[in-house]
């Protein structure tokens, strides 16, 4: 079983950032060491789970029981049901993790950890190239442009904290190639001109350099906060675009579409305030509501609410939305309190994750895949934290 798992890692270190097909093989293998250890877990009566987890499996219950109130309004089922397995993944995957982060020897965690930083490094570097060769005006990754722009914009914090901490890192991180990586993947985030991720990012940044030296986190932080300050200014009372996606101000297509997509996840959830209308079904109800309620952008009918919070609360209603809420909330919670490097890499992380969250729906394959494995694994380190305490 052990091998199995690590076969699982393998794909899901090389899939993030460029392949959904080789992340489906993740997904595949990785239901194998999920059914056994979850089963091993209850069999033996090992309960020993963070308060977060049970807060993911009461979302994923609800979440459940709104597609089969829904299920009628669902175009494919499959697809829908098919999302549970992110919460699940973010919720057993403790239970694999505990046994495999025992058992895995150095040798093994080195090449996972080498995978991922390569499968960075490549990404950045295609996705630079595009850049240069398209005439969209901005990258594209191997995993289209926004989900390559908002999953680098979360992991790239963690990334910097590993390099800056890496004495205080295990022998099976390479901080030079974590240099690499870094750097193609910066590149790469900053040329796909995805203003959310990039907020994330720096929102995310002073977190990481104040848990290094908190002096130099406080003054750089400073500096990014008035940057925020500064972009956010021109975007609420700017006159004028220049020819760039980090300059525009509130008078573009593209923000008059979030602003639809925002407005008619909001008419769902009054709708239907308890269940919503099932998990990630929001997009069916999309074109009814903007012509019933008259709004704008109704071309743009067939996607998401561009907010992973709006998005939550039409699809499971306000129980759900709740109960998600005490997730990240808990979650937050745990890693703020755990000691050492868990808070270090996690927190900022958590900051982005939160911050990108509000202007796109990052559940999609590859970052709830990255986004629950990174939860997954801290999770483990906080309770073992808290028990040697």
């Amino acid at each position: 079983m052990n091998k199995l798992t690590t076969a699982s890692y393998f794909f899901l270190a090389l899939g993030i950032f460029t392949s959904v097909t080789i992340l489906g093989a993740y997904q595949i293998l990785y239901m194998i060491p999920i059914a056994y250890y979850t089963f091993m877990a209850f069999k033996n009566k090992d309960f020993r789970l963070p308060r977060s987890a049970w807060f993911l499996l009461a979302f994923m219950a609800v979440a459940l029981l709104s597609l089969v109130v829904n299920y009628e309004l669902l175009p494919r089922p499959g697809k829908n049901f098919g999302r549970l397995k992110y919460y699940l993944f973010g919720f057993s995957g403790i239970f694999v993790l505990r046994v495999w982060l025992k058992d895995a020897s150095d040798k093994t965690k080195t090449f996972l950890v080498n995978t991922f930083l390569v499968a960075i490094a490549v990404a950045g570097i295609y996705a630079s190239y595009t850049y240069f060769t398209n005439d969209r005006g901005r990258a594209r990754g191997f995993t289209d442009t926004l989900r390559y722009g908002y999953g680098s914009g979360m992991i790239l914090l963690t990334l910097l904290g590993c390099i800056l901490h890496r004495h205080r890192l295990s022998s099976w991180f390479n901080w030079r190639l974590g240099i690499v990586a870094f750097a193609c993947g910066f590149c790469g985030l900053y040329l796909s001109y995805t203003r959310g991720a990039l907020l994330g990012f720096l929102c995310g940044l002073p977190f990481v350099l104040y848990y290094y030296r908190a002096k130099l986190g406080l003054t750089l932080g400073g500096l990014s906060l008035a940057a925020v300050v500064g972009l956010a200014a021109f975007y609420f009372f700017g006159t004028g675009n220049y020819n760039s996606r980090f300059l525009m101000n509130k008078d573009n297509n593209s923000d008059h579409i979030r602003k639809s997509q925002w407005q008619a996840a909001i008419i769902a959830v009054k709708e239907k305030p308890i269940l919503g209308y099932g998990l990630s079904n929001y997009h069916s109800q999309l074109k009814r509501i903007k012509d019933q309620f008259d709004l704008n952008a109704k071309h743009y009918n067939d996607a998401h609410s561009h907010n992973l919070f709006l998005e939550v609360a039409s699809g499971t209603g306000i129980i759900g939305f709740i109960i998600f809420l005490g997730w990240v909330i808990s979650w937050a919670l745990e890693v703020f309190r755990a000691k050492g490097l868990v808070r270090a890499l996690i927190i900022p992380f958590g900051v982005a994750f939160v911050s990108s969250s509000q202007f796109e729906v990052t559940f999609d394959a590859n970052n709830a895949s990255m986004i629950f494995f990174i939860y997954a694994l801290s999770s483990c380190f906080t309770f073992n934290e808290k028990k040697a305490a």
